[in-house]
């Protein structure tokens, strides 16, 4: 088997909004990236074509630039997405929509940070230790760049994700009750975790 952990590419953008799709559900199979994408998808446009077209850009958060992936023989098989964290003002906080606002609540606490929005395997790769393997490449990311510290947010319900970022020694550091908006892949808390490096 041969793994290789590497940066994007621009020209696989399309397989990589697929992917971030992923992070963002629970047991239904639309993400919240996939929902927000849908609503801002122009006319005739899927939710991953406008996904893929934030993620082609050569800035933004959501750039390839931002993602690292893990290809396994030849197939794209995972990606981590990361990024550093700006504070966004009371009046941009207003723009943002009711699913995502208690996403942006939270990283607003940690201006600055090295911040995992998205760590994501394809479904049929589960289990075999690549979300593992991603989540190392993250934290090496971090290390390399200069952060003494990474963060993540999660569902509490989020069984498999929150047992392998305490297994990798993540804490607890802020939590906030879900808004329950009829998207969200879960009804539980949302807690922001911290790994020091």
């Amino acid at each position: 088997m041969n793994c290789i952990l590497r940066d994007a590419c621009k020209e696989e953008a399309r397989d990589l909004a697929i992917l971030v799709n992923y992070a963002g559900t629970g047991p239904n199979d639309k993400g919240l990236d996939y929902v927000g994408w849908g609503h801002a998808a122009n006319e005739g446009e899927g939710p991953f074509d406008y996904g893929g077209r934030i993620i082609e850009s050569e800035d933004g958060q959501y750039s390839h630039q931002n993602i690292r992936v893990l290809e396994v023989d030849g197939s794209l098989v995972g990606m981590a997405l990361c990024f550093e964290v700006f504070k966004r003002t009371d009046v941009e906080m207003n723009f943002i929509s009711e699913e995502f606002r208690i996403f942006k609540e939270l990283t607003n606490t940690i201006p600055g940070s090295f911040y995992l929005d998205s760590l994501a395997i394809s479904p049929e790769f589960r289990g075999k230790g690549y979300g593992q393997i991603m989540l190392e490449d993250s934290i090496k990311k971090a290390r390399s760049q200069g952060y003494n510290s990474i963060y993540l947010i999660a569902f509490v319900e989020n069984i498999a994700g929150v047992a392998l970022y305490k297994k990798n020694n993540f804490y607890e550091v802020h939590r906030k009750p879900s808004n329950n908006h009829p998207i969200m892949p879960y009804t539980g808390d949302v807690v922001l975790y911290k790994k020091d490096i």
